[in-house]
């Protein structure tokens, strides 16, 4: 591989130039992007509180994985620990109130559940005709959005209902749909009866993930922050105290994992994925190092710069404190 002759960027550059090209309006309006930063363990912590609080302002939501605690190489392991990130909850409940809000019926108190019955009094309507009224408006805006995975929609949908029906049985089936969303083990039939036709694996987290960035979006949030930290992965077996440890096949998969994250930026609406890596990325263990995949190096190496700077919007910097 190719050594990076540059001098690293700082910071406090950096940032401000991430906020500017992404956070203000490029990942609002459903852009998505993946930036690899190499930098040591101080300057990449900084790295990574800094690029949270700017999700934070902006408000996205965020996520964090870790290649010693997650097996990154795995897609739908990567899924699993973004999911237990959010607040699933509380996504259906703002999105009940947006559709509510829609459709001229404005949530009487927003951020608490209320019963249809409740719902139905508050608003002068018959329950049933009420309840006809939801069923269609979730029907059109949430079951019939093929932006979304078909067991995603239906996943969602009862936690939705969850949220309109609280002193019923939906907590036994929210949590359920928790449970899946997890990775925790559900017997086929459980499944089934939520119009849910399989277990989230390695064939559908990509169309899982896909479908997770539109329901953000639905929700009302402008996108999500998910941060990797590579570093774990890319040291040898004595080196990684993690409870997850990697060969250097299993490294290739992650790269794998990463390639297809980079080429699936046109479905990931609203996504911003921080890659944190050290130098062992670029000239650590030779099994292990970037040059070993070259179909995500082609990807992300940085061979256009300005003169003997560093491009600041390329798909890998080099950042210092």
């Amino acid at each position: 591989m190719e050594t990076i002759e540059l001098q690293p960027m700082p910071t406090q550059q950096w940032l401000p130039t991430i906020e500017r090209e992404y956070f203000q309006e490029y990942l609002p309006a459903g852009g998505c992007a993946i930036k690899f930063v190499v930098a040591n363990e101080e300057t990449a912590s900084a790295v990574g509180v800094g690029v949270t609080g700017l999700a934070h302002r902006f408000g996205m939501l965020t996520a964090h994985a870790d290649a010693g605690q997650t097996r990154l190489h795995m897609l739908q392991d990567l899924f699993f620990a973004l999911a237990r990130w959010l607040p699933w909850e509380k996504l259906a409940q703002s999105y009940i109130e947006g559709l509510f809000n829609r459709n001229g019926y404005p949530w009487p108190n927003p951020g608490k559940t209320l019963t249809q019955t409740d719902l139905a009094s508050h608003f002068g309507t018959a329950p049933n005709l009420l309840a006809r009224s939801r069923d269609q408006w979730l029907s059109q805006d949430l079951w019939n959005d093929a932006l979304m995975a078909q067991d995603f929609r239906a996943a969602m949908m009862q936690l939705c209902l969850a949220r309109l029906e609280p002193d019923a049985d939906r907590p036994v089936e929210e949590s359920a749909i928790l449970r899946w969303l997890y990775g925790e083990k559900i017997p086929a039939a459980a499944l089934r009866q939520y119009d849910i036709g399989a277990r989230i694996g390695r064939t559908n987290a990509r169309s899982m993930l896909m479908s997770l960035c539109h329901w953000v979006r639905k929700v009302g949030k402008p996108g999500l922050l998910l941060t990797l930290d590579l570093r774990p992965a890319l040291r040898t077996r004595t080196n990684n105290d993690g409870p997850v440890r990697y060969t250097s096949a299993s490294v290739m998969d992650l790269y794998e994992v990463l390639r297809e994250l980079v080429d699936d930026i046109e479905h990931l609406p609203g996504l911003f994925v921080l890659v944190l890596a050290d130098q062992a990325l670029i000239s650590g263990e030779p099994k292990r190092t970037l040059d070993r995949y070259k179909a995500l190096e082609m990807r992300i190496w940085p061979d256009v710069r300005p003169g003997d700077r560093q491009n600041p919007v390329a798909p890998l910097v080099l950042v210092h404190g």
